[in-house]
């Protein structure tokens, strides 16, 4: 018994061989399970605009079924539905994501400032430590932290 070659797309599978392979990728059914695949991925934009440049299927809009499904080269979405899209589009286009470059404004000191006195604030709690024999490590850290971090933020 040979080996079998499994089809993700297709959910299928057949005897592997370099023709069969071929065959089956290059096969109708196969084609359009990659398409429906790869078309869940894409963006509202994108789907708003291949929707915007169809037509409205008419046996669709009266209420029948249409006998062409997904492959349909008509518009199957309602007005509303489009509306939906056009806002999801724009949601999508708000929340992009921004770096850490991005988000600083040009007055704040470089990173390199910010590293410096951390350290420095790190130094001074390692030699208070020195000094206090009883002193805990975790004692108190979020107390110091949150009054260090707010003079940090408070200086140019």
């Amino acid at each position: 018994m040979g080996k079998k070659y499994y089809c993700d797309y297709c959910d299928a599978s057949f005897p592997d061989s370099k023709e069969g392979r071929k065959k089956h990728n290059l096969g109708l059914v196969h084609q359009r399970m990659k398409e429906a695949h790869f078309k869940q991925f894409t963006d509202s934009r994108t789907k708003l605009a291949q929707e915007l440049q169809k037509t409205p299927c008419r046996r669709y809009l009266q209420g029948f079924p249409c006998k062409f499904g997904d492959d349909c080269r008509f518009s199957h979405l309602l007005p509303h539905e489009i509306d939906h899209l056009r806002y999801a589009a724009e949601m999508e286009e708000t929340a992009c994501i921004k770096f850490p470059s991005q988000l600083l404004k040009k007055d704040q000191p470089p990173i390199e400032d910010f590293v410096k006195k951390v350290e420095q604030l790190v130094r001074e709690k390692e030699m208070a430590s020195d000094k206090s024999s009883l002193w805990s490590p975790f004692e108190n850290v979020h107390v110091i932290n949150e009054e260090k971090m707010e003079e940090l933020k408070s200086t140019p």
